[in-house]
């Protein structure tokens, strides 16, 4: 599968490095399939020309190039873009035919929607629908998952696109001059343009048309049932469901199962609404043999929200299934596949401005390749595979693009096994991640077999993580769960251009790395980055236009061994430059524990300027709950200032939060996690209090979400067996004489059995309790009163569900 080279001279590996570099700084006017370093081109074989604006002629200005984070120039595809004011322009020369273009664009937040104007040679050149510009979609602030209020800062998440046909299906040649024009200030990043085929024709002729159903081409009514009427129809008689051109409303999930979906093309059918996507059914039972061609899904959601599943595709697909030339604009994740699932392509594809991820393979997906598709702008990983609590395997992202995602990587694997990223083109991260990042994190099953990063082009990757303050590589391996013993192969990948090192180990043990014919261009620190024990083999790896030494290593324990012809990298320091972060030295948080109500306390945070310039902290908010003084303003190098941070809680409650600083630091906002709990010695004994179980589900469902005070949130045991139990410590011994037992609001009816012991004696038989949601769904179990600290529930029976399942598990003595 791989096209490997000889082994290189020292002279070849130079000489790679150099014609890296001179094609990706010198020239961005066309960013369609960059020369490859070793194994083909890298990336997406896309249908359009990019024309960056900061090359282009303009009479806006434009912006210095940056890469810090929540400052706009960061977020430009090559990290300068043009900022025009009313009526000013920028002008592309065409070097290829073209009947469409596509705006990636920033707005001011708040500005009125408008439109930008057009002309070819110097006269006015007509769109098929406007080239709207909004503020709807852009403008993030505070801290993840983020939200759309100014007043919590970190402002980021700019740019937004624009697209239309030409009035008339007009061709302009290549050499056409064509001006962009702001109604109001705009600033414009790159322009997409591309000459779009005619729509297709309903194929085949015995295709089912939505139009028959009783869709709607012109959006204004709600096609959702007609267009489900249509594909179940076309299940039903084995035909595929066609969809003319025209913009149809959708406004739920479509679910496809055993058939083919074909549109006109990605400029021509077009489904449209909140809450639009398609979807197969839900996993372990995925949906077989779905062909999606041709349409795009163009969704409204403005703002990240977890609790929705507001994708442009998504459920479990596999059995030869088939998304091909889909356009995905505008929803949470593009295409978020759960698993397990076995057999899916997604090819030709584009997804952009996305509040999540691109893709997401998760949670058991295998034998699912993702090719030659161009993601941009997503709020999450370009690309991911995440093995959460199955293991994803034998998976492949090969040929694809993904290009400024505005938090964590462009490529990453999470686990799992024989998994590949290989041919691929990142560029541009924007905070707290790299372009191809391998870990075993966030939960999921360790790796195992081979993952391959091979024949990759990683530009401009790598950034900062504000608090530790951690440096993030362009390529990089963590063991933040555990250690990672899987082999893994990095071959034939060239990294140009890093904001900080090339390569990083960090966390647990890594062992079993092997890195051949890797070429490193340019890398604002160093070549190695060592932060973790392990052991990794490096050959024919050449650097040079290194920022700081050829490895950082401050007795990690990691040994290299290399062979072949390395060079450019040889020495080795400990200890990073000064990078403009701050020191935090709260950076882990601030635990105010079991206040009493109407009482007060304070702790201080003290932030540090290690350099190399002063720094200015613009604003210090607290979360709901806290307080902070903001006594800081510039702080001079080698300086520090102090926070007085403040817990005095007014009702019971488990109070958590952020405190957010937001400076001129590169890093952008810090973060300090508080947390307190406001106790109340006739309210809930057991809130905020440590409880334990015999096991858990998943990751964000364990035990401690049976004291956190929210009732939306949910433990759930291992499925499939029992008995299983839950544990709350009070603390202290106490009297109590009852516990309330909660289950999620809005979920529906079903009885457990179980049983409650106190301090491991029986206190409560066994019996049945029934949860209604027209009750509230809470039980309350009185007894008693006894003196105790821990009590445990023992669940044998769910009639919803194989497992235990709670949300709260309170504790009173009155």
């Amino acid at each position: 599968m791989l096209r490997l080279t000889p082994r290189l001279t020292q002279a070849a590996l130079l000489a790679i490095c150099l014609a890296s570099t001179t094609a990706f700084t010198a020239s961005s006017a066309r960013a369609t399939t960059p020369q490859p370093a070793f194994s083909g081109a890298p990336g997406a074989a896309v249908p359009f020309t990019e024309y960056s604006a900061a090359n282009a002629t303009t009479n806006g200005i434009v912006t210095a190039a940056s890469r810090a984070f929540t400052q706009l120039a960061a977020e430009a595809t090559g990290r300068r873009a043009v900022q025009l004011a009313a009526n000013q322009y920028v002008e592309f020369v065409l070097t290829r035919p073209a009947n469409a273009v596509d705006i990636r664009y920033s707005v001011p937040d708040g500005a009125a929607d408008s439109a930008l104007r057009l002309s070819a040679d110097g006269k006015p050149l007509a769109t098929a629908a406007p080239l709207t510009t909004t503020a709807r979609f852009s403008h993030f602030y505070g801290n993840y998952p983020f939200t759309k209020n100014p007043a919590d800062g970190g402002e980021h998440h700019y740019f937004d696109d624009t697209r239309a046909l030409f009035a008339g299906n007009r061709v302009l040649p290549a050499g056409t001059r064509v001006r962009v024009t702001a109604a109001q200030p705009t600033t414009v990043d790159v322009a997409d343009f591309e000459n779009v085929a005619a729509p297709r024709t309903r194929t085949p002729a015995g295709a089912l048309s939505v139009l028959d159903f009783g869709a709607d081409p012109t959006g204004a009514a709600d096609s959702s049932q007609a267009v489900q009427n249509a594909i179940d129809a076309g299940r039903a008689q084995q035909k595929t469901v066609w969809i003319p051109p025209g913009t149809y409303t959708v406004t739920r999930h479509l679910i496809v199962d055993k058939v083919a979906v074909q549109g006109a093309g990605p400029w021509y059918s077009v489904l449209h609404g909140a809450g639009v996507g398609v979807f197969g059914d839900a996993a372990p039972t995925p949906s077989t043999a779905v062909h999606l061609s041709g349409f795009a899904i163009f969704g409204e959601t403005t703002i990240r929200d977890d609790s929705v599943s507001d994708s442009g595709v998504g459920g479990s697909l596999g059995g030869g299934s088939t998304v091909d030339e889909l356009w995905v604009q505008h929803t949470k994740a593009g295409m978020w596949l759960d698993g397990p699932a076995d057999g899916l392509t997604i090819s030709a594809s584009r997804i952009q401005d996305t509040t999540a991820d691109g893709v997401n393979l998760h949670d058991g997906v295998s034998h699912t390749t993702v090719r030659n598709t161009f993601v941009r702008n997503t709020g999450d990983d370009g690309m991911a595979m995440w093995s959460d609590q199955n293991a994803d395997h034998d998976n492949a992202f090969v040929h694809d693009t993904v290009v400024q995602p505005q938090l964590a990587n462009g490529f990453a694997v999470y686990g799992g096994h024989d998994n590949a990223v290989q041919d691929d083109l990142a560029a541009d991260t924007v905070t707290q991640g790299g372009g191809v990042h391998v870990g075993n994190r966030f939960g999921s099953v360790p790796l195992a077999g081979t993952t391959t990063i091979a024949g990759n082009l990683l530009l401009r990757t790598g950034d900062l993580v504000p608090n530790a303050p951690t440096e993030i590589a362009a390529l990089w391996f963590d063991a933040a769960d555990s250690p990672m013993t899987g082999a893994i192969s990095v071959q034939d990948d060239t990294i140009v251009d890093s904001s900080y090192a090339a390569i990083q180990f960090v966390g647990k043990s890594i062992t079993g790395v092997r890195v051949d014919r890797v070429a490193i261009a340019g890398a604002g620190t160093f070549a190695v980055q060592l932060q973790a024990p392990g052991s990794a083999t490096f050959s024919d790896v050449a650097a040079f236009g290194l920022g700081a030494s050829g490895t950082y290593d401050c007795a990690s324990g990691f040994a290299i061994t290399k062979s072949g012809a390395n060079f450019g990298w040889d020495r080795t320091a400990c200890g990073f430059p000064p990078n403009g972060t701050l020191s935090i030295d709260k950076a882990d948080g601030v635990d105010f524990g079991f206040q009493a109500l109407n009482t007060g306390s304070t702790q201080p945070v003290v932030i540090t300027n290690p350099g190399p310039k002063p720094i200015t902290v613009q604003r210090i908010a607290a979360p709901t709950g806290f307080t902070a003084d903001d006594p800081c303003g510039t702080i001079a190098v080698g300086a520090s200032c102090t926070v007085h941070v403040g817990f005095d809680p007014a009702a019971s409650g488990n109070f958590t939060g952020l405190l957010t600083i937001d400076s001129t630091s590169p890093a952008g906002p810090y973060v300090v996690g508080l947390k307190g709990v406001g106790f109340d010695p006739n309210g809930d004994l057991a809130l905020g209090r440590t409880a334990t179980s015999s096991s858990q589900q998943c990751s964000w469902c364990g035990p401690d979400k049976l004291t956190d005070g929210d009732p939306t949130t949910y433990f759930e045991s291992q499925d499939g067996t029992f008995p299983q139990t839950v544990t709350v410590d009070l603390g202290q011994s106490t009297s109590v004489d009852r516990v309330v037992l909660k289950l999620p609001p809005n979920w529906g009816a079903r009885t457990e059995t179980l049983s409650v012991a106190a301090d491991g004696a029986p206190l409560v038989a066994s019996a049945s309790y029934t949860f209604d949601p027209a009750s509230g769904n809470a039980v309350t179990i009185a007894f008693p009163a006894t003196v105790l600290r821990t009590l445990t529930l023992t669940v044998t029976g769910n009639t919803g569900w194989p497992a235990a399942q709670l949300s709260e598990f309170e504790v009173y003595a009155h």
